[in-house]
């Protein structure tokens, strides 16, 4: 083989490598309370997590979730007053990947204060009441 030819495949294989270690690299997740006068912390946490855990799928990268009272404050109110006990909205802003992504984001897509919102039922525990943009 001729030194050029094995120089591109040399590159193709290191290009290739780099992809498969930064792909698979874990992100962090930005976590962050704004404007919390209602809610205990660690319920907050609970929410923020069972957000995380149900984003966490193939094509999605969660970059930060939070929590902001002033912005979740009229939303929470109007389910308390539906029966619940208690309610939390937290907010997600995630990224899709460019070959994979669920279908109702699309591909390469990028989403900002996407709704995870949480009720606190008679038992006390938080449930999913929905998701999405209101």
């Amino acid at each position: 083989m001729k030194k050029k030819t094995k120089g591109i495949i040399f590159m193709i294989v290191v290009v290739i490598a780099f992809i498969v270690i930064f792909d698979n690299q874990p992100v962090e997740v930005n976590r962050e309370i704004r404007h919390n006068t209602i809610h205990k912390r660690e319920d907050i946490k609970l929410v923020m997590d069972k957000a995380i855990d149900s984003m966490d799928q193939d094509g999605i990268t969660i970059t930060d979730v939070y929590y902001d009272g002033m912005e979740s404050q009229t939303f929470e109110k109007n389910l308390i007053h539906d029966g619940y006990q208690d309610a939390i909205v937290v907010y997600l802003d995630f990224h899709t990947g460019f070959f994979q992504a669920p279908p109702e984001f699309g591909k390469n897509a990028s989403v900002s204060g996407y709704q995870y919102e949480c009720v606190q039922n008679s038992q006390g525990e938080w449930v999913l009441f929905g998701n999405g943009y209101r």
